[in-house]
């Protein structure tokens, strides 16, 4: 009987989240306690940053789904350091006031907030000030907007300011706004503005000159679930450099260097490139493929710069090239390249060889950097065919050491060998569908290697700080609107000059910055992950390139486990056996005797049927999550085919992640990795041999451990069921139970 009203229980809680409830950073709460806070159809940010002063405006639409005029309060969580410039909230044509909470208050309102929405995520709120103002009335079945402006200045280290729009902790639950979620930062600097980074958010950067920049984000539907955070910089230097570093006490640290060249550039010094494309016409590439290639060749050829030098090279059963030479890009020539693609037929063999070793032993004119775009279709099939001599053939052939970016056109390719020639030569490699996404692809390939701006980059540190780990292993070139991250580990301390070397038009050119190497630094966390990402990718490379080695894969699975990413070693290693289901589909519901299935029924409200992949039920919330398929080891084995293919594409994504997210069933939080196990999150680092503390979710003591370890505050916010551990011989388990503990003995507990 028990379980049956679990179930029920569970299927009306999974009805009553899906009904669109979202909590962004500000909160209307209906003063009738039955009732949940009311939906948020929209949120709109606008921040203005002009150097370190920053105007933020957010506006919020709220929908009263009831048939009652209703009375609520609106709170607003204050971030730190910031000052509530502008509030508008007009009812019946009268302005309404609010104030503010300081911290005693505003806790206590905060505790109420928790354990009225069984939302722990509110918790990592506590501890600041919070906005508040009433609201009435709000009509029945209407919407009641509201905007507020708040001020700040933006904090200043180590050469970059760090911008914080806070919206929730990085935990489970996944509330989505009903319509969109867009935010808009307008960024004027009175020196130059250099790099522009967000490791939390996919951002879209418009730079409007030198010393102006728009940063965009925008999703329907957005899950509010962490916070927005900007980086950026300015410098007067022609190429910007900053440092940022995360180290904890007694080990090597982690850092991620950012390179960003300025915006605008005279006709003088603008540097010259040397490009060919070169296309396979072999009878596979009839229809579609021929078609959009051609297309995107045309594109490329009408974008040449003046002083640029190129060639075209068309390859089935024999090689034929436009120009003996490579020859200035005027108007003729382009003209003459226009007229010799258009022609293209496919019909023929694949003579990849030969077409490889007549691009690049051509000689360069000028000094500018060397290009060649490769786009192909299949497998070797005329003159030498053998993929490793191949690969020798054209570094031998490389001289004058021309970059190869590969594009395989479907998946009867061979990948490997597209992948190997790309690395060989310093370059990437990627892969197309059969039809306009070439034309895609290429087309906004060619817009970021359009203008170069500096060639062979080496990075050097002075002796006292020893770098080592560094992703990518071989740094690529930098392009003007281009940007390089690099992420490695580092040991020793102190202020350090970091040195960058390139070649500009052919001429070394050396770039020097001052950096500080901390020995503790505990802001920065996200560089953990995303160093991983890239160095799991790597090695994930090797493997596909080179063959499966016990160490190689010895060290992803260390690396996986630690940060909990998600590879084809690991894909069911950090969840228990009995918790896969809430990764990859719906819990099996066994049939009790005499009594019927019980499936969840369709939430009122939804257009749609409840398509319901994963549900977690850790404190009365719940996490829908897509269903993922892991990238399968068994595909890093194979050199064409889709799979091939796709694990290319995958780690090729890894390579350049540049936004943290977390796995479908473990979160990394500030140094702590935790897993699902037993319908709990886990701390990895929780040993059964450990002495342990169980407190009682949302209780008087709960609520205390905030208060006694603040630093506690963002494991909480996981939820209602969960293990942390305190120190190397203690932890708390938070669940619907509580030893019996006072204050002292809880406070001792807690000790570092």
């Amino acid at each position: 009987m028990k379980t049956f009203i679990q179930r029920i229980c569970f299927v009306v809680a999974v009805s009553l989240f899906m009904t669109g409830t979202a909590y962004a950073q500000g909160f209307l709460i209906p003063k009738n306690r039955t009732l949940k806070p009311l939906s948020l159809e929209y949120q709109r940010v606008n921040v203005k940053l002009k150097d370190r002063a920053a105007k933020t405006t957010v506006t919020q639409v709220f929908v009263n789904r009831t048939n009652r005029l209703l009375e609520a309060t609106y709170i607003f969580p204050i971030p730190k350091g910031a000052t509530v410039s502008n509030f508008v909230l007009y009812i019946n044509g009268k302005a309404t006031k609010g104030h503010i909470l300081e911290r005693t208050r505003a806790n206590s309102i905060y505790q109420s907030i928790v354990r009225r929405m069984q939302d722990p995520g509110l918790i990592e709120h506590m501890g600041g000030r919070l906005f508040r103002a009433r609201v009435y009335p709000i009509p029945r079945k209407g919407k009641q907007k509201l905007k507020i402006s708040f001020t700040q200045v933006v904090p200043y280290q180590g050469g970059m300011h760090r911008f914080v729009y806070p919206l929730r902790s990085k935990q489970y639950k996944r509330y989505r706004t009903d319509k969109d979620f867009t935010l808009s930062v307008q960024l004027k600097s009175k020196t130059p503005i250099k790099n522009i980074y967000s490791p939390s958010h996919n951002i879209s950067v418009a730079r409007k000159g030198e010393k102006k920049a728009v940063i965009g984000f925008e999703k329907n539907k957005a899950i509010l679930n962490k916070d927005f955070v900007l980086y950026y910089s300015v410098s007067p230097k022609d190429l910007g450099m900053n440092l940022i570093t995360y180290r904890e006490k007694g080990q090597d640290g982690y850092f991620l260097m950012m390179a960003t060249p300025k915006t605008s550039y005279s006709s003088k010094e603008l540097v010259g490139k040397n490009i060919t494309f070169v296309l396979d016409t072999s009878g596979s590439m009839s229809g579609a493929k021929m078609k959009w290639a051609r297309i995107a060749l045309e594109a490329c050829l009408k974008k040449l710069n003046p002083k640029d030098h190129f060639n075209v090279i068309r390859f089935s059963t024999d090689v034929e090239a436009l120009f003996t030479s490579l020859q200035p890009a005027n108007a003729k020539k382009v003209k003459e390249a226009v007229t010799f693609v258009k022609k293209m037929q496919a019909a023929g063999g694949t003579a990849i060889n030969e077409a490889l070793k007549k691009a690049l032993s051509q000689k360069p004119k000028g000094k500018g950097v060397s290009l060649v775009v490769f786009l192909t279709d299949g497998h070797p099939t005329i003159g030498e065919t053998e993929p490793k001599l191949i690969l020798k053939n054209s570094s031998t052939t490389n001289k004058y050491k021309a970059k190869v970016y590969t594009f395989g056109i479907g998946t009867s390719i061979n990948t490997k060998l597209l992948d190997l020639v790309a690395q060989k030569s310093g370059a990437t490699g990627d892969y197309v569908k059969p039809n306009k996404e070439i034309r895609k692809h290429i087309a906004s390939f060619y817009d970021k290697v359009r203008y170069p701006v500096l060639s062979d980059i080496k990075m050097k540190v002075t002796s006292k700080i020893r770098l080592y780990d560094i992703y990518p292993k071989r740094l690529p070139d930098l392009f003007r609107g281009g940007q390089i991250l690099v992420f490695g580990r580092y040991r020793g301390e102190g202020h350090a000059a970091v040195t960058l070397t390139g070649k500009v038009n052919g001429k070394v050119k050396k770039f020097v910055y001052e950096s500080k190497f901390k020995k503790k630094n505990g802001e920065n966390d996200f560089i953990t992950r995303l160093w991983a990402n890239r160095k799991i990718a790597y090695l994930l490379d090797n493997i596909r390139l080179h063959g499966e080695k016990a160490e190689l894969k010895t060290e992803i699975i260390r690396l996986s486990k630690k940060f909990g990413i998600v590879t084809p070693y690991t894909s069911y290693l950090v969840v228990d056996k009995g918790d896969l289901w809430r990764i990859h589909g719906r819990r099996p519901i066994r049939r009790l005797p005499g009594r019927p299935i019980i499936q969840p029924s369709r939430p009122s409200g939804l257009k749609r049927p409840l398509r319901r992949k994963s549900a977690q039920n850790f404190g009365g919330s719940y996490d829908i999550t897509p269903k993922a398929k892991p990238m399968k080891s068994a595909d890093l084995k194979k050199e064409s085919g889709k799979g091939a293919v796709e694990a290319s594409r995958r780690i090729t994504r890894m390579k350049k992640v540049k936004v943290v997210r977390s796995g479908y069933a473990t979160r990394y939080i500030k140094g702590k990795l935790f897993l699902v196990k037993g319908g709990k999150w886990v701390d990895q680092s929780y040993r059964s041999s450990m002495k342990v503390l169980r407190i009682k979710y949302l209780s008087k003591m709960y609520f205390k451990i905030i208060q006694l370890r603040p630093d506690l505050a963002k494991y909480l916010s996981l939820g209602g069921k969960l293990i942390i551990t305190v120190n190397k011989k203690r932890a708390i388990i938070i669940g619907a139970t509580q030893d019996k503990v006072t204050l002292k003995k809880l406070r001792a507990f807690l000790k570092k």
